[in-house]
């Protein structure tokens, strides 16, 4: 909750420096760099990102400028969109790397099994 308003107040402070349409070519390009290299870190400025755009947009709608309002909002619906499957393709990916990870413990594992069952190859007799 304390995060939200942290990035609510950096998106006030931030709504009056630029046009919404700048917010919007900010955040096609955090949401590549997101599907490229995804990371925490990114995810929190493309958060605020949106955060910033929505006060810009609701801006304009107070202003009465409805049509470049309803436009900006229907590019922030494409910019959910393609943010919503970046994380998914990054859920996917992490879920591969687990199973992968288990699959090589396991494959260690019945190695290390096996290895005990195993005779010894020099017997003293």
């Amino acid at each position: 909750m304390k995060k939200l308003a942290i990035l609510a107040i950096a998106a006030l402070v931030l709504v009056g420096c630029d046009n919404p349409q700048n917010t919007v070519n900010t955040l096609n390009k955090e949401i590549t760099q997101f599907r490229a290299a995804p990371n925490d870190q990114t995810q929190m400025v493309i958060e605020q990102s949106f955060a910033k755009l929505d006060l810009q947009i609701t801006e304009l709608e107070k202003k009465g400028k409805t049509t470049e309002a309803a436009n900006l909002r229907s590019q922030e619906a494409t910019l959910r969109s393609d943010y919503a499957a970046a994380k998914i393709a990054k859920t996917v990916h992490d879920a591969t790397n687990a199973i992968h990870g288990i699959g090589n413990a396991l494959k260690e594992a019945g190695q290390s099994i096996g290895d005990v069952f195993r005779e010894p190859t020099n017997s003293t007799e």
